[in-house]
This record gives C-alpha cells, sequence and structure tokens, in this order.
C-alpha cells in the first residue's frame, strides 16, 4: 500500500486537461459485476476499504467510490444504474465490498475508521446495542461518494425514500424500479459524477 500513491502518480501522471483526452489506464482490477447482472463493459475497479483511506488521504485525489454488496436487494436495483451513468459520464467508480464487514484485524479496523471519516463528513446513520444505544456509525448501502481532495463533494445513500420490501412471507419482495424512478435514480448518478476530472489532477481517477 506504501506505493500507491507512487503507482497513481505514474500511470496517470500524463494525463491531460484538454478536450479529447484519452481514459486513464486501469491501477485497479476491473470489478465482477455479473452478481449485480452487470455483464457488459462497465467502469468498476475493484479497492479495498485500506485503499480508501488511502487515497482519501491523498493530496489531489478524486474519485467516485461505490460501497456496497450483491446480498443488498437495494444494491442489486442500484449497480446497473450507477454502471449507465458512469458510463454516459466517463467516470471510473471504485467499488469497496461490504460483504465482509464483520471480519477482524485491519480489515474491520478500517471499516470503522472509514464509517468515522465518512459520518464526520456528510453524517451516518448509527448502529445500536440490545438497548437501541447508539454504537458505532455503519456505511449503510448502496452508498456514492465523490471525494475531492479530502473532502465530500457529493454523495447518494440507497435508492429512493419508500422503495422497500412489499408483500408477506414468500411473497416479499423488493419492487423493480419504474421507468421515472429510473431515470431520477440516473439523474442523480450522473449529478454526483458531473465535475469529476476536471483540471485532471495526477491522482484523479479520470480525464475523460
Amino acid at each position: 500500500m506504501a506505493s500507491l500513491a507512487a503507482i497513481l502518480a505514474l500511470a496517470l501522471g500524463g494525463c491531460g486537461s484538454e478536450a479529447g483526452a484519452v481514459d486513464t489506464p486501469t491501477v485497479f482490477p476491473v470489478s465482477d459485476m455479473s452478481a449485480y447482472h452487470v455483464d457488459t463493459e462497465h467502469r468498476f475497479q475493484d479497492v479495498s476499504m485500506l485503499d480508501f483511506l488511502d487515497l482519501i488521504s491523498e493530496p489531489g485525489f478524486e474519485g467516485v467510490f461505490y460501497f456496497g454488496f450483491p446480498g443488498c436487494p437495494w444494491c442489486q436495483a442500484a449497480v446497473p444504474v450507477i454502471a449507465e451513468a458512469a458510463t454516459a459520464s466517463g467516470v471510473d467508480v471504485l467499488y469497496v465490498s461490504r460483504a465482509h464487514v464483520l471480519r477482524e484485524g485491519d480489515w474491520a479496523d478500517a471499516d470503522l475508521a472509514a464509517a468515522e471519516w465518512l459520518d464526520h463528513q456528510v453524517g451516518l446513520e448509527w448502529l445500536t446495542d440490545d438497548d437501541d444505544v447508539p454504537t458505532r456509525p455503519n456505511i449503510f448501502v448502496p452508498f456514492v461518494v465523490h471525494i475531492r481532495d479530502g473532502a465530500v463533494v457529493d454523495f447518494h445513500r440507497g435508492t429512493f425514500e419508500g422503495h422497500a420490501h412489499v408483500g408477506e412471507g414468500d411473497t416479499r419482495h423488493l419492487p423493480e424500479l419504474t421507468a421515472g424512478q429510473h431515470a431520477d435514480l440516473f439523474a442523480r448518478y450522473q449529478t454526483i459524477f458531473s465535475g469529476v476530472g476536471d483540471g485532471c489532477s495526477a491522482q484523479a481517477m479520470t480525464c475523460s
């Protein structure tokens, strides 16, 4: 991880701000988004929570992160829309999986540190104990956040207000997005992506 800043500077340092500049090379592994039913070409790249903490501390860094996991129904609804908006906007999305939040050691420590940083920036919901006493901030998903120079520019949590399970027992399900809801969510993500890469700093994750 110590060499991450050097790798970014080397891989992205030739990126200019001129109109028509080429996309940046992939720095992180391309994500397998098939569990979200996104099988076509997309702009997601895998990063860990440790990567996230390292990147947001780098001067000049700018990027968009998606926090989520395939077992989350709201993530299933959101990710195809994120993918469409990212492609339309020419923005790479750094995917931080929340599938293993109960791991111990460095990963769990990084998860808490990231949640505390984001809570300070935008305010997060907190987990509670059996007596409903708040214990710690938590990154509820899907969560998309645009970060520039160590600060949150814009973010969106969930899908839309009121998007909840319907039915009972075996019939319980999360309704699919309507065409209007899809369009509204797409526009919201495009707003988050707008302005990413302006000036194309050495650490920016996109220069489209």
